[in-house]
């Protein structure tokens, strides 16, 4: 294969909430709701992630390095690239705050759209200051269910794609169809940890303080394998068992490479496939990147992009201050940490210092109902229209953009939207609302510390 171009169980450590539902339910009401809350905006300075976990020994470390290498490499049509692609590498989507993470300042689409004579036109939904995003259709023309990846651009005109004449969806007729609706995508740090979480642990977060639950509302439920009934964890759904098939998956449909886990062109038009073997990515039994890493050049890229992920270091907290420390405080007692959970603790694992390990991602990985503000309309697993997985909130203080389309870059707006008809974030929302205004504030410093 061509060498790509490089761009550059235990149980759960819950937290009880400080006060009790009817202890919140009679908090004074703000004269003004929002009075001078603002949310506090990125934080500046260093990426506070993109690096390895601690404690891996010398040839994981290298592991780590040339994965991340791999996972910059940049496609052209040779390698893999199309027919039909959303972005010409990983890094197109996960840049910010660094390598590993999710859409940054300045929308790469916009250019690639256009690359090595591409003839792309621009959707509407996809401008240069907003997220990368990815298009699905909730329905079919015959009225039936699709909700799957329809890729933005096409490999037409690439003067390394001669004689293929394929043309785009028509963005424009889904849009006044109201049948289009988007994805941007989720970080990748630290989620070998979140991997190895055992299913105990899981369902003992989720059976955990039921009777507040059930008086806030909370219900939520597991996303499954389909074969094996296991949970599946990884998406803003949760449809991804592991980091391996979150990997293939998005190689496939994101960038248009074939690969081990799916082998076959998604693309039928025979003048616009180059590679006359399948799958473009795989075991690469030469060796020959000479990395330093030979489990790294023996590998396909996609166990590289899953080894990249599975050995990255979760983000790292701002230090605390008094102000984000009592705004923890405000976030467990109205209800958040409840979905939110802090604190997990991996299972046994095969890499070095992993073995029951407490980290911090601030999610149940559980699918909730988010209500007719949030619904997609697009089922995938057991995860129905309205539900969408927990958001890790591991990270928030450096991301540009939010809920699961990247409808908006304000916190306000995020905690918002989680209120709508159905959405079992309701009385949360309201408590959220009932705060003073300080304690909204302090809530929103402790949030972007994260």
């Amino acid at each position: 294969m061509p060498k790509r171009i490089n761009s550059t169980v235990p149980v759960i450590l819950t937290m009880t909430c400080l006060f009790s539902f009817s202890a919140l339910a009679a908090l004074p009401t703000p004269s003004q709701q929002n009075q001078g809350i603002k949310d506090p905006g990125v934080q500046n300075g260093q990426a506070r992630a993109g690096g390895a976990l601690p404690g891996l020994n010398p040839l994981e470390m290298k592991f780590f390095s040339s994965s991340r290498e791999r996972f910059q490499n940049i496609d052209a049509v040779q390698n893999g690239l199309g027919p039909r692609y959303n972005g010409t590498g990983c890094t197109t989507c996960h840049a910010w705050p660094s390598v590993g993470g999710s859409s940054p300042t300045h929308n790469p689409q916009i250019a690639m759209a256009t690359a090595n004579g591409a003839q792309n036109s621009i959707p509407s939904f996809i401008n240069l200051n907003g997220p990368v995003r990815v298009a699905r259709f909730v329905k079919n023309p015959d009225g039936t269910a699709d909700g799957g990846v329809h890729d933005l651009f096409v490999i037409s005109g690439r003067s390394d794609a001669p004689g293929c004449k394929i043309t785009q969806p028509n963005f424009d007729a889904q849009l006044a169809n109201n049948n289009i609706v988007f994805r941007i995508p989720t970080p990748l740090y630290g989620l070998g940890l979140v991997e190895n979480v055992s299913e105990q642990t899981l369902n003992n977060v989720l059976a955990s303080n039921a009777p507040l639950k059930a008086q806030l509302g909370i219900r939520g439920h597991f996303n499954v394998n389909g074969n094996d009934g296991t949970i599946t964890r990884f998406g803003w759904k949760a449809q991804n068992k592991s980091l391996l098939m979150f990997a293939g998956e998005a190689y496939n449909v994101e960038t248009g490479a074939t690969n081990d886990l799916f082998p076959n062109e998604r693309e039928t038009d025979p003048n616009c496939q180059f590679n006359h073997q399948h799958p473009e990515d795989t075991t690469d039994l030469s060796g020959i990147n000479n990395s330093g890493s030979p489990a790294s050049d023996y590998s396909s890229d996609i166990v590289n992009f899953a080894a990249f992920s599975r050995l990255s270091a979760a983000p790292q907290p701002a230090s605390p201050t008094n102000d984000s420390t009592h705004g923890k405080a405000v976030f467990n007692s109205i209800g958040c940490q409840l979905c939110h959970t802090p604190t997990l603790v991996t299972d046994k694992s095969t890499y070095t210092a992993q073995n029951n390990v407490s980290f911090n991602p601030y999610s149940d990985f559980a699918v909730h109902a988010m209500g007719s503000g949030l619904a997609d309309g697009v089922t995938q697993g057991t995860a129905n229209g309205q539900e969408f997985r927990t958001a890790p909130l591991w990270g928030v203080g450096q991301r540009l953009f939010f809920m699961h389309d990247g409808r908006t870059t304000d916190l306000i707006q995020a905690i918002s939207q989680h209120a709508s008809p159905g959405s079992e974030a309701n009385a949360v929302i309201q408590n959220f609302k009932s705060l003073t205004p300080q304690d909204q504030q302090s809530l929103l410093v402790f949030l972007r510390s994260l």
